[in-house]
This record gives C-alpha cells, sequence and structure tokens, in this order.
C-alpha cells in the first residue's frame, strides 16, 4: 500500500474512533436550518489531513488524527476570546 495513503488511513481511522468513543454513536451528516453539518464525515476529514501533517509512522498519524480535532477546536475557541 502507498505510505502516504496508509497515512492518512491511520489519521482518519483515529478522529473516527475519537468521535464514536466521545459520543457513543457515529453522527451522520444532516441539514440544519440550511446548513450542511458534516458529522463523522468532518472528522475524518480533519484526522487524515493531521495524520498526514504529522509523521510518517501509521502509529503516530493514528494518534495524531485521534487528539487532532481536540487541538483544532481548542485553537478556534482561543481565538474566539480575542
Amino acid at each position: 500500500m502507498n505510505p502516504i495513503v496508509l497515512l492518512i488511513i491511520s489519521g482518519a481511522v483515529g478522529s473516527f474512533v475519537k468521535d464514536i468513543l466521545e459520543d457513543g454513536k457515529v453522527s451522520l451528516p444532516k441539514r440544519v436550518n440550511g446548513d450542511l453539518v458534516l458529522g463523522f464525515i468532518g472528522s475524518i476529514i480533519v484526522g487524515g489531513f493531521i495524520g498526514f501533517l504529522v509523521d510518517k509512522n501509521p502509529v503516530v498519524s493514528g494518534l495524531a488524527g485521534y487528539v487532532g480535532k481536540s487541538v483544532i477546536e481548542n485553537l478556534i475557541h482561543k481565538e474566539s476570546y480575542r
């Protein structure tokens, strides 16, 4: 398997596992007041991207996908107070 694809999949799986453990369910994409909420698909996209960026090791990429969403949410939350 291509190493880049493996890193992206590892990050996406890490993020997917975090969603399941956090919510106890998988949130499907839906429309709320005309806006599209991506649900678990958004988390998988972010986790895959972070897994690709962090390291060239699939285990580390999976862990980065697991914690990556939380890091980004905290950064956005801090920016809203400035």
